[in-house]
């Protein structure tokens, strides 16, 4: 495999009870440096740790005035810095442990995917009762297939996995939209600040708050005799959604996520989506409303 030069960017929130992640957080490296001999890891904190290797940086960044998610988007001024210094620019939360079979992955579907799709990947849990493997990411179950170049892909519900990965032509290009940029607000209609997500969606994400970035028709993953490939799975160390006792998400069995009778997905154009965007407004408004009117 070629020895690609890759940035790999963490963020990582120091607390009173940071020392239990941090243990995560080595694991989380060691899989990233197994990757490439010419990988570099920054891991970006909120205070000083003394933990610099020959291939891992520790950067500290002053949050005295701003929200602590503010964080999770603090390395993307280095990021832009290093644009012509990498091959391949990662960003991932601190508790994803990516692996060199996902990368292989990665680099064997990427351009199948033809620069209209985003390749995605599964995050995965253990249920610690039933042993088996649950998503976190995914709400509902996979409804639509794609054929691309002759391959099979399903189209994902979610496009969210807790990290991005692009390769430099991809990410040069990112850097030129507003998107890279925090200038505006990421919420739920439960009015949740999703600011740390936000960053991890990086250019792959459809409806956010009626807005669609345009870049990618669907977020999609290969179909291996009508399975999911396996090496799109990646790990969530904090195990913290599938065995949550009043969940959402965490819920869905991997061996469960495919729909019986799959349909061909049919792209959204953009007189659909101007539609979904002020059904969107509409519905924002309305809930805000009725929310102020029950106060009164």
């Amino acid at each position: 495999m070629k020895h690609y030069k890759i940035s790999i960017h963490i963020p990582f929130y120091i607390d009173d009870n940071y020392k239990d992640r941090f243990l995560v957080l080595k694991k989380v490296c060691k899989n990233y440096l197994r990757l490439s001999k010419n990988a570099r890891i920054f891991v970006h904190t909120n205070k000083f740790l003394k933990k610099n290797s020959k291939k891992i940086k520790f950067i500290q960044h002053n949050l005295q005035n701003e929200h602590p998610y503010k964080l999770t988007w603090k390395c993307r001024k280095l990021m832009q810095s290093q644009k012509k210094d990498f091959d391949i620019f990662i960003y991932g939360e601190d508790d994803v442990i990516f692996s060199k079979i996902n990368f292989k992955y990665w680099l064997k579907y990427k351009d199948i995917c033809n620069n209209n799709y985003n390749l995605g990947f599964l995050r995965t849990e253990i249920n610690k009762k039933s042993k088996e493997l649950h998503l976190t990411d995914q709400i509902s179950k996979i409804k639509y297939y794609i054929t691309i170049n002759n391959n099979k892909f399903a189209k994902l519900e979610s496009s969210y996995s807790g990290f991005w990965i692009y390769y430099k032509d991809e990410f040069q290009n990112f850097l030129k939209t507003k998107f890279w940029n925090f200038n505006w607000k990421w919420t739920t209609t439960a009015g949740i600040l999703l600011v740390r997500e936000m960053s991890a969606i990086g250019w792959h994400g459809e409806n956010l708050n009626g807005q669609y970035m345009n870049r990618y028709r669907a977020t999609v993953i290969p179909l291996i005799n009508n399975r999911i490939h396996k090496s799109s799975l990646i790990k969530h160390a904090s195990n913290k959604y599938a065995n949550h006792p009043a969940g959402l998400y965490g819920t869905i069995k991997i061996n469960e996520i495919l729909s019986n009778n799959l349909k061909i997905f049919k792209d959204c154009n953009f007189l659909c989506r101007v539609i979904l965007r002020l059904k969107f407004k509409i519905y924002s408004l309305v809930r805000f409303n009725f929310k102020n009117l029950i106060r009164c």
